[in-house]
């Protein structure tokens, strides 16, 4: 890997430019005076001090005395990891604060907007957190999956794994009337969990859908571009659950197509 990919991950650590310039240059040098580091970091010999001392402070360098001469010495690279296990362990520790900052008042609800890509990645690894509760999904089923092939089938893993219990309600697609066979067909950790029956294409489900859990419901569109909306309810969540259970026995007529 190149000096520069090195210091950009670095930088992505959360040291400043001059400071992973200046610890690439210690590490690469070994025992080495302030002189001699600015200019394998191509820094001013003076800015290079007060550098030196905050990668001190972080305990990413030592100071030592060398035949008189004042000389400085990178730590060994897994500082870094222990540095990430510090910062889980204090945040670890203030969570439960800023989990109670975050929680809505009693009865009011709370929207949340994710959109794009990332943004329904973070909305189901949400959901694969927080779900207590029987997930409930209605949506068209694969433009989820074309959104974010591959890590949607392991989003689906990943749910099975947690033991997280899933009905859901697709269009009946030729892809989805494979899926339903497939899981009511098979004896894995995910048919045992998870249960799906199908709608008519006529149903207007087309690149877009909902989940309900707990006492929360997720929109989505998956038209132009990727939204997905979260809404935290309690009586706004009763009444969609309400409107699953008439879908749910709506599509009960059609298991038809699944034989």
């Amino acid at each position: 890997m190149d000096k520069e990919k090195i210091q950009a991950g670095l930088e992505h650590f959360g040291l400043s430019e001059a400071e992973a310039k200046v610890y690439y240059a210690v590490l690469a040098l070994e025992d080495a005076p302030v002189d001699k580091i600015a200019r394998r970091a191509d820094t001013n010999r003076t800015s290079t001090y007060p550098v030196l001392e905050r990668l001190e402070k972080l305990g990413l360098v030592g100071r030592l005395k060398k035949k008189g001469k004042t000389v400085y010495r990178a730590a060994a690279p897994e500082k870094f990891l222990d540095m990430l296990e510090e910062k889980r362990e204090r945040m670890q520790s203030v969570l439960p604060a800023l989990k109670n900052l975050f929680a809505l008042q009693e009865g009011k609800p709370g929207v949340q907007m994710f959109e794009g890509v990332e943004g329904l990645k973070t909305v189901m690894n949400i959901i694969l957190n927080e779900a207590t509760t029987e997930v409930l999904i209605v949506s068209d089923g694969e433009s989820f999956l074309n959104k974010i092939p591959g890590w949607a089938d392991a989003y689906l893993l990943k749910r099975s794994s947690k033991n997280i219990r899933t009905r859901l309600v697709l269009r009946a697609s030729p892809y989805n009337i494979k899926a339903a066979r497939n899981i009511r067909e098979e004896k894995n950790e995910k048919a045992k969990t998870t249960k799906m029956r199908l709608l008519p294409e006529s149903y207007a489900l087309d690149f877009s859908g909902f989940d309900i859990y707990n006492n929360k419901v997720v929109f989505y569109s998956f038209d132009k571009e990727s939204v997905a909306i979260v809404i935290e309810s309690r009586v706004i969540s009763r009444l969609m659950r309400t409107n699953f259970e008439i879908l749910w026995n709506e599509a009960g007529r059609y298991d038809h197509i699944l034989k």
